[in-house]
């Protein structure tokens, strides 16, 4: 893998993106007892939410794959041997 990697701006964005969803993710659980009690139609547009943010960080992921080759699990898989 090319050090250029560590330069370019779209893994920022993505490290970024993973930091906003995993804090979502920690708010939602932390805040379970008061999404439990919402209506359904804002539970879906919560869930579709979600969906398009994970979608857009599994995107960022297919982008750093293609354009640097960068892919954490072969990394993780080659550090190790």
């Amino acid at each position: 893998m090319d050090n250029v990697l560590y330069f370019s701006p779209s893994l920022y964005a993505h490290i970024i993106n993973a930091v906003l969803l995993l804090t979502a993710v920690i708010l939602l659980f932390s805040n379970y007892s008061n999404i439990k009690k919402i209506e359904p139609y804002k539970k879906i547009i919560l869930i579709l939410l979600f969906s398009i943010a994970i979608g857009v960080h599994g995107l960022s992921h297919l982008g750093l794959e293609f354009v640097y080759g960068y892919n954490p699990i072969i990394l993780e898989k080659n550090n190790h041997k």
